[in-house]
């Protein structure tokens, strides 16, 4: 008996042109797979500055109708490192795979409706079972995906695992691209469904730890923080830095101080945080953040550091491949603001920490993302089901391992 195919490749292209870059990126991943198996399943992660109809064209012209899904980024992540201005293809090719892929529009206005399409599409097109999780794509500028994750789930069942990085645009927030088979799209989620043979292996870390006193939130709206123990929400940060700073933070928006310093809102453990960068301050003392804020929950200051942030990677590709048996690729979604943080020389050093854990032959790809959705402790499970919520994080890498 032939041995299981478990093959996956990657192809990189910096092309300035749109359409060749798509189609150099897709014919190197293509040359490297076909002398074990034809694609299944492509995966696309292509430079907002590129045009982008250009680009999906070009992936197109030398995949055909192959299962397509991907998304804009902050920046790309090859095997050799971080990388800018790129295009991205990873093909999969599993015997016994089954996957579906859908999307669902109108995320911004509508979100839940759009979980439900983007499933439901993918569910009609998953041939097998059973259904190992959901790999999801969405626009990094909407910040309603608590409820993209119920509409999801409302047709995928509440415990089934869903992961994914949400699409970026080169740190200009001013628009995201989601692709899905041939259509781009933006304010949009994708889904991809993965089962069959094949299983999905996550780790989720950030490596950020709390420094100032918990404080309540009192009152917020949707991504907007308004007041913590009944003060205006800027005070956290005015308390601890001084009304200088706190001045200068208002005037750069998202900078340095505030990516070093995001906040933390408690989870259901005294370990579990999930972060929040700020990325402008209200005339009134509010703060806007890039993730959905919850009246009732706890709040604090964390910080982050250069060594926690690349040991934190580490222990999220160790959590991803450990439920693997064999490993087809790693796809790795990690947060732009991480990026900048770490600078290029660390960022670099977050990659190669990465492949050291994962191990030097296994292809891996993915993106600088604007958010980052997973189960809270996403290494407990790989089977398709979770007890734990799933969570949106910034600041934070996700690892995804896909194998058998």
């Amino acid at each position: 008996m032939a041995a299981q195919v478990v093959a996956a490749t990657v192809g990189w292209s910096a092309n300035r042109q749109a359409a060749q870059a798509g189609t150099e990126a897709a014919s190197r991943a293509l040359e490297r797979l076909l002398p074990f198996a034809p694609p299944q399943l492509a995966l696309v992660f292509g430079s907002s500055w590129f045009d982008q109809r250009a680009l999906l064209q070009g992936v197109r012209s030398v995949l055909g109708e192959l299962p397509l899904a991907g998304e804009s980024t902050a920046g790309e992540i090859t095997a050799e490192g971080p990388a800018s201005h790129s295009c991205v293809v990873v093909l999969l090719a599993i015997d016994g795979l089954a996957c579906g892929v859908g999307m669902g529009r109108d995320a911004d206005r509508a979100p839940r409706v759009a979980g439900q399409r983007a499933a439901f599409t993918a569910l009609q097109a998953f041939r097998g079972s059973p259904r190992a999780g959901l790999l999801l794509l969405g626009d990094g500028m909407v910040t309603g995906y608590a409820e993209v994750v119920r509409g999801l789930q409302e047709v995928l069942g509440t415990s089934f695992l869903i992961a994914g990085g949400m699409a970026g645009d080169d740190l200009r927030f001013a628009e995201t691209y989601q692709y899905c088979h041939g259509e781009v799209a933006s304010r949009s989620v994708v889904g991809v469904l993965l089962g069959g043979s094949a299983r999905l292996g996550v780790g989720l870390e950030h490596g950020f730890a709390p420094i100032s006193k918990p404080r309540r939130i009192t009152r917020a709206s949707a991504n907007v923080l308004l007041t913590l123990d009944r003060k205006p929400a800027a005070s956290v940060y005015e308390e601890y830095f001084g009304v200088d700073v706190v001045r200068r933070m208002r005037e750069e928006g998202l900078n340095r101080q505030g990516i070093a310093y995001p906040l933390g809102i408690q989870g259901e453990s005294a370990n579990q945080w999930l972060l929040r960068n700020v990325v402008s301050f209200g005339d009134d003392g509010s703060l806007a953040c890039n993730g959905e804020m919850r009246e009732g929950a706890w709040l604090q200051l964390m910080i982050g550091s250069r060594e926690l942030a690349l040991e934190a990677a580490q222990r999220a590709a160790r959590q991803a491949i450990r439920p693997l048996n064999r490993i087809a690729c790693v796809l790795v979604f990690d947060s732009a603001v991480r990026r900048a943080l770490l600078g290029p020389h660390h960022a670099a050093m977050e990659i190669e920490r990465i492949r050291g854990a994962v191990g030097p032959s296994v292809p891996l790809a993915g993106c600088y993302t604007y958010a980052e959705q997973a189960p809270f402790d996403a290494g407990l499970s790989a089977d398709g089901l979770t007890g734990q919520p799933i969570a949106t994080q910034t600041g934070s890498v996700l690892v995804a391992a896909i194998g058998v």
